[in-house]
């Protein structure tokens, strides 16, 4: 082995206790009694059943961290721990190892017993020389194991059979054979230990939000609150953990792993005393360029399920209704296909992050399920769409749907296209939108445009804007049960 690794993980932010580092203990020394410990000293089990706190962060990407901490009677000295009842996702290559009493834990190696996903290819691997019994129909039949890859090679009085996996009978397992995934971990301490902490990143566990807004129309209004759903396809259980939501997009390298299968079964979370209730949402940190929001207490979980709590309290926010005619033709060929006969406008409602109740919160990336009450009285599904993060004091755009009351017509009613030597050509056109307003509300109508950069309104019915070079925008009111005309004239400029 290469020189001993020493590690001072401050796990105190991760499980809320000190950690602690006394006198140095020699790495070369603990490293050459660690080759002695594997053959000559019993390891310490340390099972998931001894697990005292469990603490789950759930970053966006199906990544997560777990720090926890487990009790065990460690001797001072050279220790083997065999820390089993791990997740199958779990990468082992992030496994930080400490603990929180006045003592120096070197370690010097930490092993994968292969376990887990792999535990059966590596039983079998095991049994390479030894005497197995396979599976033909409805006989059984002893042979020498020569070889595994994808399939067994098996020495029987016939010759040297290909047999699949899954027809090798191994008649009994090793000591200590677990389908979880359990780390080897050879370490030395200075005083005696009655726990160790750990923590390690793992796959398979998500969460996204959801909003579900409440729309208003006549007091253009939207109440909107969100939730989390957590979703654990990593292969394993978790019991009593306190979680924390991360919303923000770290930077990263790969996909963490996740297992094949998952049942999907809808289950509400239980909050132990102390953490938010179903009424209530989280509290939130910044954390660098993350938000964190939690804990919530007292959380279990198998895998497969999918576990929703309060995210964010509702709050009443003003919306600024909008429909929106969108040109199609090239300004080129308006002559040619400018007419539009017939066109729907997007309706759409900007709202403004206010930041809730401390003022400083931000939207996380979601979708947003908008409904609104019927004619009946009762509570319809209207619209859904997705934002993305949205900072406080930021806008956000919700689109609910084609208008069925709004219609408009477009028509290039004058339309001039001369050829020029080196030059673009030049261009006149005169154009008329009629918006037609059916319903029994007033509403705000925006046309939007698509000119170059270097064409010019020349006149105008109008008063329009270019929030960009190449847009030309008309924001215009449309009474109820009334109709507008807007016309307008551009010219090619060069």
């Amino acid at each position: 082995m290469s020189a001993a690794l020493r590690n001072r993980f401050a796990l105190a932010a991760l499980l809320g206790s000190t950690v602690f580092f006394g006198p140095d203990i020699h790495t070369a020394q603990a490293q050459t009694e660690a080759e002695n410990t594997r053959t000559t000293t019993p390891s310490i089990a340390i099972p998931a059943s001894n697990r005292t706190k469990l603490q789950l962060t759930v970053y966006p990407g199906n990544l997560s961290l777990i720090a926890e901490q487990r009790n065990a009677t460690i001797p001072e000295g050279q220790n083997l721990l065999r820390i089993g009842g791990l997740p199958q996702t779990i990468m082992d290559e992030s496994f930080l190892l400490g603990t929180s009493m006045d003592s120096d834990l070197v370690w010097t190696s930490i092993r994968n017993r292969v376990n887990g996903k792999d535990s059966i290819d590596s039983l079998l691997r095991d049994q390479v020389g030894k005497t197995v019994t396979i599976r033909r129909g409805d006989d059984l039949i002893g042979g020498t194991l020569l070889a595994v890859s994808h399939i067994a090679l098996v020495q029987t009085d016939l010759g040297v059979e290909q047999v699949p996996l899954d027809q090798v009978i191994v008649a009994d397992l090793p000591d200590g054979f677990t389908a979880a995934p359990t780390l080897d971990a050879d370490i030395a301490t200075t005083d005696p230990l009655d726990h160790v902490s750990m923590a390690y990143l793992l796959g398979g566990i998500g969460w996204n939000t959801s909003y579900v807004a409440y729309y208003n129309s006549a007091e253009n209004s939207l109440n909107l609150a969100a939730i989390a759903k957590v979703i654990n396809a990593s292969g394993s259980d978790f019991d009593d953990a306190q979680l924390r939501l991360v919303a923000g997009d770290p930077n990263r390298v790969s996909q963490p792993p996740m297992v094949k299968s998952a049942r999907t079964e809808m289950m509400m979370s239980a909050m132990a005393d102390g953490a938010a209730s179903a009424a209530e949402a989280p509290g939130r940190e910044s954390f660098e360029n993350l938000h964190v929001y939690g804990p919530f207490g007292g959380l279990s979980m198998k895998d497969g399920d999918t576990v929703i709590v309060p995210l964010m309290d509702a709050q009443t926010l003003t919306a600024e209704r909008h429909a929106i005619f969108e040109a199609a033709s090239n300004p080129y060929n308006m002559g040619q296909n400018g007419g539009q006969g017939f066109i729907r406008p997007n309706l759409e409602i900007k709202i403004t992050n206010t930041g809730g109740a401390d003022e400083e919160t931000p939207w996380p990336d979601g979708t947003v399920r908008i409904f609104a009450n019927t004619p009946a009285g009762d509570t319809g599904y209207l619209s859904e769409d997705h934002i993305s993060l949205t900072p406080v004091g930021r806008d956000a755009t919700l689109r609910l749907g084609k208008a069925s009351e709004l219609s408009g017509t477009r028509d290039v009613t004058a339309f001039s296209r001369k050829s020029r030597p080196n030059l673009p050509d030049e261009v006149t056109a005169d154009v008329s939108w009629t918006i037609t307003n059916t319903s029994d509300r007033a509403e705000t109508v925006t046309i939007r445009e698509n000119l170059p950069t270097d064409w010019e309104v020349t006149s105008q019915s109008h008063k329009h804007d270019r929030p960009e070079p190449g847009l030309v925008t008309w924001e215009i009111e449309v009474p109820a049960d009334d109709e507008v005309t807007v016309n307008w004239s551009v010219a090619s400029t060069r």
